[in-house]
């Protein structure tokens, strides 16, 4: 008996065996390389045979079915998109918040040494500024989900008409009766569809933070008391209606730009 090498299933073996029973395996050997070939050849030819991917929607047998599908993923991805834009604003709330306290809880601790006036002049404004990078991204999240929502809602108004008495199934919101999953916050004319919003919350601590900051720093100065408090009360009322204000423009701008395409 001899080592000999022989392929099969596209794998090269060594195998023992004599000479005899070498020539009783090579049919199958034959035959199984053939069906080897026989199978790359099909599929090169239909590899070939298929349309290039930018050109495969014209060779569909059913348009409107693959158009239906991808109607269905698409409100699908936009729900997700959501899903993210409410996670994220939640988790980068949450972080300034905890900031905040975290500060204010260290600062209990300090409030009867000499560093306490440095500990405020080094915290306050790292947490002001944090809590402005946190607004503003939470501006964004609120428009990327106003935008996800008119994008839903053009798809459900789609199905509305599928069948008569569709609509029943797939109401849509008006200016104050919309379903509640649905709610369209933001959308209206109204700035008070803006004030209740997260960032419009955050907005709203920040400024507190950044009037209380102007105001010691003032103090410290050696500006008295009350002075110092009214300046900074007026400086966070300034700070709050000037990023308020950019805020409802921007809110204005994609309900136009969402109210334009649907």
């Amino acid at each position: 008996m001899t080592t000999y090498a022989v392929t099969f299933g596209g794998r090269r073996r060594l195998i023992w065996t004599t000479a005899e029973e070498l020539e009783e395996l090579r049919p199958v050997a034959d035959t199984e390389q053939h069906h080897m070939r026989s199978g790359m050849d099909d599929q090169r030819f239909m590899k070939d045979d298929l349309p290039p991917a930018r050109e495969s929607a014209s060779a569909l047998p059913d348009r409107s079915s693959a158009f239906f599908s991808a109607l269905v993923t698409e409100q699908f991805v936009q729900q997700s998109v959501r899903g993210v834009t409410v996670s994220e604003s939640s988790s980068r709330a949450s972080l300034y918040m905890f900031t905040l306290s975290s500060a204010l809880i260290a600062y209990g601790f300090l409030a009867d040494t000499d560093v306490a006036a440095a500990y405020l002049g080094v915290v306050l404004p790292i947490v002001f500024l944090l809590g402005t990078f946190t607004w503003e991204r939470l501006v964004q999240t609120a428009l990327e989900d106003v935008i996800a929502v008119g994008v839903i809602q053009r798809i459900r108004r789609y199905y509305a008409t599928l069948l008569p008495g569709a609509e029943y199934f797939f109401p849509q919101p008006t200016d104050r009766t919309a379903v509640h999953e649905l709610l369209d916050i933001g959308t209206r004319s109204s700035w008070r569809g803006v004030v209740f919003t997260a960032s419009s919350a955050i907005l709203t601590v920040n400024c507190m933070v950044g009037g209380t900051g102007i105001a010691l720093a003032l103090h410290e100065a050696g500006l008295m008391k009350a002075t110092s408090i009214v300046i900074g009360v007026l400086a966070g009322l300034v700070i709050f209606i000037a990023l308020a204000s950019y805020q409802l423009r921007r809110f204005r701008r994609v309900k136009a730009a969402v109210t334009a395409t649907s």
